[in-house]
């Protein structure tokens, strides 16, 4: 009996890369990440944590400004976090709000960002980021904002910014 196997399989998976190298017929999806934590840090601003390490910052306005690191609402995943992504429609990133994320490798902001505030200790301590490009409408960058940030060798400062505290970028 003659029968044609298709395997699904995820996008860029061992069983793709399997069914490539044995010339096995396949259809591809992409990879959906679960929902690890989620809630709210702001008042129209919610995030989600997802099995991949994305934090995904999505709503409108500012986000919640935080007196310690402690305060933010993923505080308890924080060694979980890899990468950030700030939605278009955030206006500013609350203070502490990615403070001692010490695993965040990728930061990055949404194409048609509205960002306009980047608060104190923002991202102090987001030791394993390389490069930051920020949203061109950003105008204000607070202190410590990415202090300690050890492994930075690029950050992206739009003409607009107005303000930059001169310990935005120090590393003790």
């Amino acid at each position: 009996k003659d029968t044609k196997l298709t395997l699904s399989v995820v996008e860029g998976s061992y069983a793709e890369q399997f069914a490539i190298d044995n010339n096995i017929a396949y259809t591809s999806t992409e990879y959906v990440y679960e929902e690890t934590a989620s809630g709210t840090c702001g008042d129209n601003i919610s995030w989600v944590l997802y099995t991949n390490g994305e934090l995904k910052i999505d709503g409108s306005g500012a986000m919640t400004n935080y007196t310690t690191h402690s305060e933010q609402p993923w505080y308890k995943y924080a060694t979980k976090i890899e990468s950030v992504v700030i939605g278009k429609d955030i206006t500013a990133v609350g203070n502490y709000a990615f403070a001692y994320t010490t695993n965040i490798a990728s930061i990055s902001f949404e194409e048609g960002s509205k960002l306009q505030r980047i608060g104190v200790l923002s991202f102090m301590n987001a030791s394993k980021a390389t490069e930051v490009i920020l949203s061109e409408t950003v105008t204000y960058i607070g202190s410590h904002a990415f202090s300690d940030c050890f492994k930075l060798t690029t950050i992206n400062i739009p003409y607009d910014v107005t303000y930059i505290h001169s310990k935005a970028f120090r590393k003790d």
